[in-house]
């Protein structure tokens, strides 16, 4: 039975970019780094979006955790590292929280991400988090 080690991962950008009635769309992007001498299917992501706002006295509104979910079918590759890009679609009632928490002075964000592989010795779960500041193309941000 092999061992394995878990893959890690680096977030390279969070952006929120579109908006329609459906909801507002966005992007997550990672490196993900495969230490195993094969290749571990990437399976799915799990996500969690906290938009806040560090100076609170700046700030009027705050979001609640916007969450997500999204099957993927991504091998990383042997002793490599891979870029993965997956869509962030966020449903109209959490759309629309989130939108008055960035017009309201909110940038800051917390993501949690769980990426799901899927290996020669059964499924495994690899925890990112993620601190940041979204920009200024950012939906509602002026």
């Amino acid at each position: 039975m092999r061992s394995i080690e878990r893959p890690t991962a680096n977030v390279r950008d969070v952006s929120l970019s579109s908006a329609s009635f459906a909801g507002v769309s966005g992007e997550l992007a990672l490196d993900i780094t495969n230490p195993n001498g094969f290749g571990v299917p990437l399976s799915g992501i799990d996500w969690e979006l906290s938009i806040t706002c560090l100076a609170p006295t700046r700030c009027i509104n705050h979001a609640r955790a916007l969450t997500g979910s999204v099957q993927l079918s991504q091998t990383i590759p042997a002793r490599g590292v891979a870029p993965v890009k997956t869509a962030l679609t966020i449903a109209t009632r959490d759309a629309i929280a989130a939108a008055s928490a960035l017009a309201g002075g909110a940038r800051d964000y917390q993501l949690v991400a769980h990426l799901h592989f899927s290996t020669p010795v059964g499924p495994l779960a690899v925890e990112v988090t993620h601190a940041g500041t979204l920009g200024a193309g950012a939906v509602g941000v002026r």
